[in-house]
């Protein structure tokens, strides 16, 4: 079944991988970008400029979509709130268009959850910002009347998509544990057409 697509991210790791992942499967994909440029043209790909913080252009990626994919993130340490801000502007435009389906990715140890362990310290300390941040967008996600599901990776790298990966609400993450951009992108697509994680937080590794 192909689906209309709004992606958030999309020129991130991850977010590059799922709008090619899409467009592979035949969906069609509506993408909000900074800077278009970033994002070649395709068939069935449509480039909304803009940022996420602007909630007139998140609203016309979200206008028309079946699903809500977002893969918001940054490489910056400091002062990071993209994801929190950004979903500040999403979830309301999913409200106004109707649009229920959301997986976004998220952080393992953060949210409701979170356990912590010592991969939890770890991040803690070498990602503190950027876990705050999915702390937040968390917990605008988490109070929504939507679909939800949130994906938690393992530490993520390069590498083709395996399409091999082992995930659970109750899985435990170590500090050895690993997973592609690639295979996220895959797990975040097939989300699309089960409902065994919907309002649930599910930790994915390799």
């Amino acid at each position: 079944m192909t689906l209309r697509l709004a992606v958030f991210g999309a020129t991130g790791h991850v977010g590059r991988h799922l709008v090619d992942q899409a467009l592979a499967a035949g969906h069609e994909v509506t993408a909000l970008v900074r800077d278009p440029a970033r994002l070649p043209a395709r068939e069935g790909l449509t480039v909304v400029p803009g940022a996420v913080q602007d909630a007139d252009a998140v609203a016309r990626t979200v206008r028309g979509a079946d699903a809500v994919l977002s893969a918001l993130g940054t490489r910056k340490l400091w002062s990071v709130t993209v994801c929190t801000d950004g979903m500040r502007a999403v979830l309301p435009a999913m409200k106004e268009h109707g649009v229920r389906r959301l997986v976004a990715v998220g952080c393992y140890g953060t949210g409701e959850d979170r356990r912590k362990d010592l991969y939890y310290y770890v991040m803690s300390l070498a990602i503190r910002q950027l876990m705050l941040d999915k702390n937040g967008q968390d917990a605008l996600i988490r109070v929504a009347d939507d679909e939800w599901t949130i994906v938690c990776p393992a530490v993520l790298g390069g590498g083709a998509r395996k399409g091999r990966y082992r995930a659970g609400t109750d899985l435990r993450l170590g500090l050895t544990s690993r997973i592609s951009y690639a295979d996220v992108a895959g797990f975040m697509l097939e989300q699309l057409g089960k409902d065994e994680y919907v309002r649930r937080a599910v930790a994915v590794t390799s």
